[in-house]
């Protein structure tokens, strides 16, 4: 049954994208918006029978069996061998730990999380799959995120996949007062592909890449040699020697898998069994994003900013490949009433001086009132704190740092971080 539904999926991915060519390929679906009475018109001239196809596809299949309440290894390894994964999905006692931490969190937090799941998987496994990577990997933005595009961590991790700022720069991503990247769906995945797979050339060992993910390589490698070195030690045979957060990120991750499969917080079919597609949209960098979705969704405007919060300024000329990411049928409606919604939403001169003048307004991250601090030997945060008056927090916060470490001819900012919302 899985095999079919993935079929069908590549099918209708390959026949839509030979429909709509003009605005790329397609990349996910998403919950199903409902476009107000304006664009009905146009969506009425789509094929009906496409429409039927899209809607039809759910967005998150799993197998049909459902493990009983008491877990152990049995029922564990008679569960995750039907995923037919690529990744070692082992059981341990920190496994069966976090499985029952997972199972006792509120249905509420499920129906979140299967709402979320319902945008992002298909998104996810789309670009999993071209990369030749195991889909299962999605589970990993559940634990660094909860699917949330919008999450901060207290040390400046942002998006998705919580990209920290200097990693998220020397991966390429754009993060600057007008665009942040790392909120990006469709960039941010791709780039933690980029991650895994780089890991997995490195260690050839599925946790190991994935407790690089949360530590980073170095420290994967340093635990690695204090084991004893050689190729074939294990994530388990290295735990002791990792640092606390990493021992139990992986079981976090192989409990999450398991809980979102085969137990009741599985499915909610009232998420998972209807979507639709979204479609890279190209757009004119002339138009002001909050007009345009004012234009195509009315009241929910903000269902349509949701999907592109990587946008910290309206302006569209900021768009990531000239594209935006839209529901089927309002890429539609956009494509159909081009020229109306031109007129509508083209920026207008005093948009245009707001957005030049009043960028460190909206910037996500003001050092205008910090200084920066070039790291001498000897110095520590501490010192630091004391000599600027400034907590370590708040220079681990400004600067993105995950620990206390600091190297000589590090160049600090100290003070001055701010933290501010999208643009409305």
């Amino acid at each position: 049954m899985i095999q079919y539904f993935q079929t069908a999926k590549r099918l209708s991915i390959f026949l839509f994208g030979s429909f709509i060519s003009s605005t790329g390929w397609v990349y996910a679906q998403a919950p199903i918006l409902k476009p107000d009475a304006k664009s009905a018109n146009n969506i009425a001239r789509i094929d009906s029978l496409t429409q039927n196809l899209y809607s039809e596809i759910p967005s998150h299949i799993t197998p049909d069996w459902v493990a009983n309440d008491e877990i152990n290894e049995s029922v564990f390894k008679e569960a995750m061998k039907m995923l037919g994964s690529s990744i070692p999905f082992e059981y341990h006692e920190l496994v069966e730990d976090q499985i029952r931490y997972f199972a006792r969190l509120n249905p509420s937090y499920y129906d979140r999380l299967h709402e979320r799941m319902s945008l992002y998987f298909p998104v996810f496994e789309e670009i999993l799959d071209k990369k030749g990577l195991p889909t299962e990997l999605k589970y990993v933005s559940v634990i660094e995120s909860a699917l949330n595009p919008n999450a901060v961590s207290w040390a400046g991790a942002t998006g998705l996949w919580q990209f920290m700022p200097y990693t998220g720069k020397y991966m390429g991503m754009t993060i600057n007062y007008s665009l942040d990247e790392r909120k990006s769906i469709v960039t941010s995945t791709e780039k933690a592909c980029e991650y895994f797979s780089n890991s997995q050339s490195l260690f050839d060992n599925w946790l190991l890449s994935i407790a690089s993910y949360n530590c980073g390589a170095g420290n994967v490698q340093k635990a690695i040699r204090r084991a004893g070195g050689g190729d074939d030690k294990s994530f388990w045979d290295i735990l002791p020697y990792l640092p606390k957060e990493t021992r139990y990120y992986v079981p976090k991750f192989i409990a999450m898998t398991y809980v979102l499969n085969f137990t009741s917080h599985a499915n909610r079919p009232e998420f998972n069994n209807q979507t639709q597609f979204l479609v890279p949209t190209r757009v004119d960098s002339s138009l002001h994003l909050a007009k345009m979705c004012t234009y195509l969704a009315g009241d929910q405007k903000s269902d349509l900013m949701s999907l592109n919060c990587e946008f910290i300024k309206p302006n569209t000329g900021n768009a990531t490949n000239n594209t935006i990411l839209l529901p089927y049928t309002y890429s539609m409606c956009f494509m159909a009433e081009n020229d109306s919604l031109m007129n509508y939403a083209a920026l207008s001169e005093e948009d245009l001086k707001s957005l030049r003048y009043t960028g460190q307004k909206n910037t996500r991250y003001s050092n205008s009132k910090g200084r920066v601090h070039v790291v001498r030997r000897g110095e520590t945060l501490s010192h630091l704190s004391n000599r600027y008056g400034v907590s370590v927090r708040s220079i681990m916060k400004a600067n993105g740092l995950r620990n206390s470490r600091i190297r000589i001819g590090q160049r600090l900012i100290i003070g001055g971080y701010k933290h501010t919302k999208n643009h409305p």
